[in-house]
């Protein structure tokens, strides 16, 4: 019965603000603090999950979600390999891909520069299975670019030679049994554009070319498979996963994020950096609760005096001014949400803000997690339930008698 009370006089005191200017004043700030606390903390924490996602998205473009790489001085065998992973882990893998990389030079007759470039042999039936590289290859299918003694080129690296599709080129290598240091163990192959990348990672757009498994055992005479790209099914655990496969198998088993491991901690310490920054802005705006309750508990010195007389113990008393701030800071926290909402909903259906090319998007991402949303508001409510209990608990300090005796 008590608590009741309290929720009464609370919602009470906070319509009654408005009878007093400084109070009045004072809640309005509070309620824009708290608002514009929440809203950017919204946004800026669906801004760098956006960033996040992108980087994610990107990198499984062109990368499978699990690969398997062989030993140094090793190779596969695929066919084996791929009846054994499909046998063993039915359920969790559902395509493989086999691939090969060597080490190649490239000589371009259109221009006299040379340049060192990771040759990356593929399946073009099987590799849009386990991965998008396909989607970021320009007006034509792995299939038809990788036709015959065609290759497909990075934008970076088809801009630095002035190549474009059709162009010839010739690609130098040396067998692995051959010294590499020795320029008269170089062989020469010549091959043609197939087609031209654009993957948004510079270690793909400029120092990787792509070529057919079988170009790369008629004309480079490597028929090796050192790398297995393998798609998994939705519910499947890539991180347990690869943990799994490397123990079975005793190869190394990577995802794009062990790859790149320092690129996924920069991301994930810049959302957790930013989000404690704007934690402690919220702090900031609590402290105008906290302002707030404190000139209510003045005002109502004689009212807080009287109730107690009247039997409400410390606990209600405190629950009132406790339920004040709760009760505004949920108002504002919510309407805070409300208005990141819109705005990253505008954003993710407009995407008006371009960014420079050092990004890995050419507009600011958003993405909009609803656990996320959550968290946002219960963090939000307990800071101010915090700072409203801090300023709530002066209460217990008002002498009734000398209250209702000099002030009443």
């Amino acid at each position: 019965m008590s608590m009741k009370i309290a929720r009464f006089l609370a919602w009470r005191y906070i319509t009654g603000t408005s009878d007093s200017n400084r109070i009045s004043t004072v809640a309005k700030i509070s309620f824009l603090s708290v608002f514009t606390g929440t809203a950017c903390l919204a946004l800026a924490v669906f801004i760098m999950a956006g960033f996040e996602q992108v980087l994610a998205e990107k990198m499984q473009n062109i990368y499978p979600q699990l690969v398997l790489s062989a030993p140094s001085d090793g190779c596969f065998d695929y066919k084996e390999l791929e009846k054994l992973l499909h046998t063993r882990y039915e359920g969790k893998i559902t395509h493989t891909a086999p691939a090969h990389t060597k080490r190649v030079i490239l000589r371009s007759k259109n221009s006299s520069a040379t340049s060192v470039a990771n040759l990356k042999a593929i399946d073009p039936d099987a590799e849009p299975r386990v991965s998008s590289l396909e989607k970021k290859v320009r007006n034509v299918s792995l299939k038809n670019a990788l036709v015959d003694k065609k290759i497909i080129i990075g934008t970076k690296l088809a801009d630095y030679h002035n190549l474009s599709v059709g162009d010839e080129c010739s690609l130098l290598f040396c067998a692995d049994e051959q010294s590499a240091s020795d320029a008269q163990s170089f062989e020469t192959v010549h091959v043609t554009i197939g087609g031209i990348m654009d993957t948004g990672i510079m270690q793909y757009d400029k120092f990787t070319l792509i070529c057919s498994l079988a170009m790369a055992r008629k004309d480079l005479s490597d028929e090796s498979i050192t790398q297995i790209g393998l798609k998994l099914t939705p519910s499947t655990d890539d991180v347990a996963l690869a943990h799994t496969l490397a123990d079975d198998l005793g190869v190394e088993c990577d995802s794009w994020k062990t790859l790149y491991p320092a690129l996924v901690s920069v991301t994930k310490l810049e959302k957790y950096v930013m989000f404690l920054l704007l934690i402690l802005v919220t702090l900031i705006a609590s402290a105008n609760i906290i302002a707030l309750i404190f000139m209510q508990i003045t005002q109502k010195k004689t009212d807080i005096a009287l109730l107690k007389v009247m039997g409400m113990n410390h606990s209600s008393v405190t629950a009132i001014f406790v339920f004040m701030g709760t009760i505004l800071a949920s108002c504002a926290a919510f309407s805070g949400l409300c208005a990141a909402l819109l705005i990253g909903i505008l954003l993710e259906q407009y995407p008006f803000i371009t960014l420079p090319d050092a990004y890995l998007c050419t507009h600011l991402p958003i993405y909009i997690e609803w656990p996320l949303v959550i968290l946002i508001f219960a963090v939000i409510i307990v800071i101010s339930m915090c700072a409203s209990l801090f300023a709530a608990y002066s209460t217990r300090y008002i002498n009734c008698s000398t209250t209702l005796r000099f002030e009443g």
